[in-house]
C-alpha cells in the first residue's frame, strides 16, 4: 500500500480492521509499503506502527529511485528475528557495498528535496492523465493517490485488454500492462498506464491513444 497497478492505498483504519481479523485467525500481517513515499497530499502511518507483530517490508528502489541497487529492508516480529537472520544468511549474507553506501547517502537532505521534487512531478503527471484518459473514454474507477499507475478500463472499446494492447504497441508504439499481469479479477476488462514518462511524452501519448481508439474495432 500503495498498490500496483492501481497507485491507490489502504486506508488506515481499514488496515487496522485487516490487522484485527488477521489476529484472530492466529496469523501474521505481511504488508509491502515499497511506494509508501510516493503518496500524494497525504503521508499515511507506516503499517508498523499498528504493533510488533506485523513484518513491513520497503525497499529503496521507488522513492528513492534506486533500481537495480537490489536493497532495502524488513520490519520483523522479535519472536521471528533469529529465524529471518538465519534464512537471510543463507540466502544473500548481506547486500553489496557499493547499495549499503548509496542507500545512506539517500538519507541526506539535499536528496531528499530531489526526491520530494520527483513525487510532486508524478502527481502533476497524474493530474493531467487521468481527466486525459477519460477524455478518449477510458475508465477511470480508482484514481491513484500514489506510486505512478493508472488502471484503466477499456471495455467501451474491447473485451480483451491483451489484444489491444498488443495492437497499441504495434500501430502507435505505446506500451501498457494488460491485466492478467495482475491477477485474474476483471483483467481482460483493464490495461495499466504507468507515468514515469515526461510530460511531452505522455501529451503525444495521449494524443495517439486518441486516434487509435478512435479507429478501433
Amino acid at each position: 500500500s500503495p498498490a500496483n497497478p492501481t497507485g491507490t492505498s489502504i486506508p488506515f483504519e481499514d488496515l487496522k480492521a485487516i490487522h484485527g481479523i488477521v489476529q484472530a485467525r492466529g496469523g501474521v500481517l505481511l504488508v509491502d509499503e515499497i511506494y509508501h513515499g510516493l503518496t500524494y497530499g497525504h503521508q499515511p502511518p507506516t503499517a508498523a506502527s499498528l504493533g510488533d507483530d506485523v513484518f513491513v517490508m520497503n525497499s529503496f528502489s521507488k522513492y528513492y529511485c534506486m533500481t537495480g541497487w537490489r536493497i532495502g529492508w524488513l520490519v520483523i516480529p522479535p519472536k521471528y528475528a533469529a529465524a529471518v537472520e538465519r534464512m537471510q544468511a543463507h540466502f544473500y549474507i548481506c547486500p553489496p557495498a557499493p547499495s549499503q553506501w548509496g542507500a545512506l547517502a539517500a538519507f541526506d537532505a539535499e536528496c531528499t528535496t530531489i526526491f520530494d521534487a520527483q513525487r510532486d512531478e508524478l502527481q502533476r503527471r497524474r493530474d493531467f492523465l487521468v481527466p486525459a484518459l477519460r477524455e478518449v473514454g477510458l475508465g477511470i474507477e480508482a484514481v491513484p493517490d500514489g506510486a505512478f499507475y493508472v488502471y484503466a478500463d477499456i471495455t467501451r472499446f474491447s473485451k480483451d485488454s491483451w489484444e489491444l494492447a498488443w495492437a497499441l504497441l504495434q500501430q502507435q508504439g505505446i506500451a501498457v500492462t494488460p491485466g492478467r499481469d495482475f491477477g485474474v479479477y476483471r483483467a481482460l476488462e483493464h490495461v495499466r498506464i504507468s507515468y514515469t514518462s515526461s510530460m511531452p511524452d505522455l501529451e503525444e501519448a495521449v494524443s495517439k491513444l486518441d486516434t487509435f481508439l478512435k479507429g478501433y474495432r
